[in-house]
């Protein structure tokens, strides 16, 4: 249990550190305005935080690719996630695989620009569903439906074509887990992470 925060604080300082410095090169080699930022965006992106209720002690770590195209009105994120945490002083690991919607209710500030804008335009409601593995004293699988809210910012120049973008959400998921160790494991999760995000539809 108690290497499971330091295994969280590895995987996102590397993440970090990656996107940092793919952020930086792309900066330097990108001439302004290459490619504005219209809402449509392909984009890779790290998270982590803690949660609230099922695991006790609980973190959380997720990876993710989400595409935005035509408008910033929607996006759709598949990503892979993790969890630590202990049930009844026993150490747990949850291991899922999700699908999300966003939608965008004000999109149409992106038109202003500035950061403000960007921040209006990137609030989002989040609904998901996925697919969730508990290991522990045994195996146990469940679905996992979730509602959510969150937003971006662009921490290099968004309209460059490419940088890297803060991605914050708040996610609240619920799961019946069936197996050995069966269950709710419902829980409360708050993520913070960065983004390779490139400006454009992916096709």
């Amino acid at each position: 249990m108690d290497l499971a925060p330091r295994s969280l604080s590895w995987c996102l300082a590397a993440g970090v550190s990656f996107l940092l410095t793919f952020g930086a090169l792309s900066v330097s080699a990108e001439p302004r305005n290459a490619r504005p930022f219209n809402g449509s965006f392909q984009e890779w992106s790290l998270r982590g935080g803690p949660t609230l209720g099922g695991l006790d002690g609980g973190w959380t770590a997720d990876a993710g690719f989400r595409h935005s195209f035509p408008m910033y009105l929607g996006d759709t994120r598949l990503s892979y996630r993790f969890a630590g945490g202990g049930i009844d002083g026993e150490a747990h690991q949850i291991h899922g695989l999700h699908f999300t919607l966003g939608i965008h209710p004000f999109y149409l500030a992106l038109l202003s620009q500035g950061l403000v804008s960007h921040f209006l335009a990137s609030l989002h409601a989040e609904l998901g569903l996925g697919a969730q593995l508990g290991v522990g004293e045994g195996v146990a699988a469940g679905f996992a439906p979730s509602v959510g809210a969150g937003f971006d910012l662009p921490i290099t120049e968004a309209n460059r074509g490419r940088g890297v973008w803060l991605n914050a959400l708040y996610r609240r998921t619920w799961t019946t887990l069936s197996g050995p160790e069966s269950g709710r494991l419902h829980d409360h999760a708050f993520f913070v992470g960065l983004a390779w995000r490139i400006n454009g539809p992916l096709f």
